[in-house]
């Protein structure tokens, strides 16, 4: 990997690009700097990019060299996949006013330590971050969008992994959005990525990813943007309208890497999946307001759950021995349907306009994550 500065892209013009990170010899990003203290800045960068590279030279024409452009100044960040000359869209890669995370406007944070956009060169830009997103992140839908990840899409995915990698299975994270945020891709991102992390033993973490809607009709845009992915690690299956809960089962049982469904097909299952013990698993809700309460998500649990482990565990804290504690009493299977178990991850979205509704469920032993809205990022 190199990066090149005022990099002259053509043999029949003298301009320049400012900036090109190449690998292997291929250029994949390219960059317009811009510097308020000579009087421009992201603005006018974005101007360069729609008006002075024609994008029928080989190099900017979509999906043939470049991956993705970018207009960086001192505070900003800006980017586009495509360009289409007066026609570019441009989306922001900024941290948001108060950093990732946190609530608050348009922009970066101010940086003690140098300029606002420094985390670029910093931690995006890195040689092994600036590969990782190129082989794990961006993503070609339809043949016509590249999809390159946004700050906080990036941020969010990259934390739950990390935590999952060194805490393993059984820990649940709550990841706040807005409206508009594009939750779809970092829920494709993260169940591929958990679909193909192993542990310090090189063992498998998860025995499969199950992403979950309670809507009736599976999510469209969801159901493509997961089937859209890359599927080289192993099989995925789409419970949609098409199959029923049957297929669920046959899924679960037979340990598919992904599995996309509705809520709803639980109830009819639950009893029939094969036991879990010892198995792992992760799942994805989306909306956990309605998705974690009602007789359908404890159904969910009660499919999933490691039945052994809990009856274990329940022997333990009552200070019986397994064989005096009966699977159908009614507090063991409230306990296995409401309960916390070791072998299932629960990775919930909530909107944030929802989220007071969540805190009055007491949920505060969740790892909170977010991402944040296209208009405000």
């Amino acid at each position: 990997m190199e990066c090149y500065r005022q990099w002259y892209y053509s043999a029949n013009t003298k301009k320049s690009v400012d900036m090109v990170l190449v690998v292997n010899e291929i250029p994949v990003f390219a960059f317009e700097l811009k510097n308020q203290y000579t009087g421009q800045n992201a603005d006018n960068a974005k101007t360069q990019w729609m008006y002075d590279r024609d994008p029928r030279e080989i190099c900017f024409q979509f999906n043939k060299r470049i991956l993705a452009y970018f207009c960086v100044d001192h505070t900003e960040f800006w980017m586009t996949t495509k360009l289409a000359g007066k026609g570019t869209y441009f989306l922001p890669f900024n941290q948001g006013s108060n950093g990732a995370r946190s609530d608050g406007g348009a922009g970066n944070p101010p940086n003690p330590n140098g300029y606002p956009t420094a985390y670029l060169w910093k931690n995006i830009f890195q040689k092994d971050s600036m590969l990782d997103i190129i082989q794990k992140f961006i993503n070609l839908q339809r043949k016509k969008t590249l999809i390159f990840p946004r700050y906080h899409q990036l941020d969010v995915v990259r934390k739950l992994i990390a935590d999952v990698w060194i805490n393993g299975a059984g820990k649940n994270y709550l990841i706040q959005h807005s409206a508009g945020s594009g939750k779809s891709n970092p829920i494709a991102w993260t169940a591929y990525r958990l679909a193909s992390l192993f542990d310090r033993n090189n063992k498998p973490i998860f025995f499969s990813v199950i992403i979950v809607t309670d809507r009736t009709v599976l999510d469209a845009q969801l159901q493509e943007t997961i089937s859209g992915f890359d599927h080289k690690l192993g099989a995925i299956e789409t419970i949609g309208e098409d199959k029923n809960s049957q297929d669920l089962k046959n899924a679960i049982n037979d340990g598919v890497r992904i599995i996309v469904t509705t809520l709803q097909k639980f109830p009819v299952i639950y009893t029939e999946v094969d036991k879990a013990n010892g198995r792992c698993f992760a799942v994805i809700v989306d909306e956990a307001h309605s998705s974690q309460t009602g007789s359908s998500a404890l159904k969910l649990k009660t499919a999933l759950a490691d039945t052994e482990d809990a009856l274990r565990e329940y022997a333990e804290r009552e200070g019986l021995a397994e064989e005096e504690v009966d699977p159908e009493d009614r507090l063991v299977k409230e306990m296995i349907a409401q309960g916390k178990h070791k072998n299932l991850s629960f990775l919930s979205l909530q909107q944030r306009q929802k989220l007071l509704h969540w805190k009055c469920l007491g949920k505060s032993r969740w790892m909170a994550l977010s991402i944040r809205s296209m208009c405000i990022a």
